[in-house]
């Protein structure tokens, strides 16, 4: 289109800075909410033992022979059976035509779009093999710390473990409110980006709006998961593997055409492997 300071033409440019493309927070932090520690490889499956603790221990009287059980323990099967490619094509005549690196620009973008969906299969699994909270009531000002603090404390009843909150960006503006601008000379509130309560580290969630994330599970069986009502997830990080056996980054030259392909591939298993340290509070529809 041309552009006209009156009647003359006028020279135009177009910028060597892209716009960049907007994505999802990352909240799949390794350490923080979820584990690695079961990685072993190579391999396209992993099983855990996880052991039968047997009768529980009561008192007897001294001087008794011991009462013996037999070892006993399920596995834990954690899968590498989801599958994340982006492939874009970059023609020569293409690449030789624009002034920024085109090549580049589109393998970083694969790259972000390649893990954005690699998480929402990651949140979807934790939604569908966690707990389910009984409590589907709204999240208001008034209770929206007292819901938190029910999941913990149903973590904590489990005999478990609970160090991590995600929260959907409507419960965390109201947890922001009254616990963030409440309490500026706390040392636990680190920033407007990051709280830290109650032993657990509240993360802004802006990935609760897919209505049907979807993932495969440890049989194979592909899951379709509604994440668009989910309020909060209360966990612990060990509680939930994500593990990847392979990851590829790359610019190859096309066989086919003049010019290369931007490529980014993960393989990646995701397994709940304690429910009950993953406790999932949903809103009910219409609320």
């Amino acid at each position: 289109m041309a552009v006209l300071y009156g009647s003359q033409n006028v020279d135009e440019k177009y910028s060597k800075a892209i716009e960049p493309n907007l994505y999802t927070d990352t909240v799949l932090i390794p350490g923080v909410t979820y584990t690695q520690k079961y990685m072993e490889g190579p391999a396209g499956g992993i099983f855990v033992h996880k052991l039968d603790s047997g009768n529980a221990v009561e008192p007897g009287v001294p001087g008794r022979d011991f009462t013996d059980e037999a070892a006993s323990d399920a596995l834990i099967p954690i899968v590498f059976n989801n599958n994340f490619q982006k492939s874009r094509k970059i023609y020569g005549v293409q690449a030789a035509a624009v002034s920024f690196a085109m090549a580049e620009e589109y393998l970083a973008d694969s790259l972000n779009i390649t893990k954005e969906g690699r998480q929402y299969s990651g949140l979807a699994c934790m939604v569908q093999e966690g707990t389910a909270s009984t409590d589907t009531a709204a999240i208001t000002e008034a209770n929206a710390v007292e819901k938190l603090t029910a999941l913990r404390k149903q973590i904590k009843d489990n005999k478990g473990k609970a160090n991590f909150a995600l929260v959907s960006t409507d419960v965390y503006a109201i947890l922001l409110a009254k616990l963030g601008l409440a309490s500026v000379m706390d040392p636990a509130v680190v920033s407007g980006e990051l709280l830290k309560r109650f032993g657990l580290t509240i993360i802004e969630c802006n990935s609760f709006d897919n209505a049907t994330a979807k993932y495969y599970d440890r049989t194979g069986a592909l899951k379709t998961v509604d994440l668009s009502k989910v309020d909060m997830i209360v966990g612990y990080n060990e509680a939930f593997s994500l593990l990847d056996n392979f990851a590829m980054y790359r610019l190859v030259d096309s066989e086919n055409f003049a010019g290369s392909k931007a490529q980014v591939e993960y393989n990646s298993a995701f397994t709940v492997n304690s429910p009950s340290q993953i406790i999932v509070k949903k809103h009910a529809a219409g609320v």
